[in-house]
């Protein structure tokens, strides 16, 4: 970094608290803060600090403005997806290998979503030996997939080919895998949702299925926090750089 500066950093899971450790190992100062309605109870630190959150609400922002800090929303940073979407890839495969009694490697697995999640995935998996579909919205994306090396398939089509695989990988944000999907499933199928709450899932009939279905969230915070505060860190100073740079 060129200087010495103060973050405010927003409390969320453990990458949060790591972060603040790796910017004062930086020389940095951080401060950790819970919600603003309790910022008054907070010894803060002072007028010009960056105040440092994924995506800020309108709440968030107002506070912000009151107390003087300059927000950073790293959450939808190229790099900071790229990254963020890449160590999600490799915890769904964690949670894969935890929740399976076979390998991956020979499995018919599905990814639903070919963005910053499911792009990495998709490759991780083929890396592994898994016969990989990729299911997308567009048709213009078959042609690229097939060319990758994958089974394409059109998210609207999932009813027609849902009983063919062994693992499914949800990363779209919407509610795809329904009643009428699900009861087409092999009931020794393994699905992992990692689209934010509620998912992709319809749980209620996942339950009454009995099928295995975990709802993976924040894999970053939860499995690997090192790795996740890391791609935060880098984030955030690629933002205070090219403000730097453009004073």
């Amino acid at each position: 970094m060129i200087e010495s500066m103060d973050f405010v950093v927003m409390r969320g899971d453990r990458r949060q608290n790591l972060l603040c450790d790796l910017l004062i190992a930086d020389g940095h100062r951080a401060q950790l803060l819970p919600e603003p309605e309790k910022w008054g109870r907070e010894n803060l630190l002072p007028p010009g600090a960056f105040l440092v959150t994924a995506k800020a609400s309108d709440a968030l922002k107002e506070a912000a403005l009151k107390y003087g800090f300059r927000l950073i929303e790293y959450g939808n940073i190229p790099s900071f997806v790229e990254e963020n979407g890449a160590i999600t890839a490799e915890g769904a495969l964690q949670i894969a290998m935890r929740h399976r009694l076979r390998t991956l490697r020979g499995s018919d697995v599905l990814v639903i979503g070919y963005g910053g999640i499911g792009k990495p995935l998709s490759a991780m998996l083929k890396s592994l030996g898994a016969d990989v579909s990729v299911a997308v919205r567009r048709e213009e994306q078959l042609w690229i997939l097939k060319g990758e090396g994958y089974r394409p398939i059109l998210s609207k089509d999932l009813l027609q080919f849902a009983g063919e695989y062994d693992v499914i990988f949800n990363t779209a944000p919407q509610l795809l895998l329904t009643r009428p999907v699900l009861e087409q499933m092999s009931p020794g199928v393994l699905i992992v949702d990692l689209a934010s709450r509620p998912g992709g899932v319809d749980w209620k009939t996942a339950r009454e299925m009995e099928l295995k279905a975990v709802h993976a969230l924040a894999l970053p915070g939860q499995l690997t926090p090192v790795s996740g505060a890391i791609a935060i860190q880098h984030a955030i100073y690629q933002i205070c750089e090219e403000a730097y740079h453009a004073r």
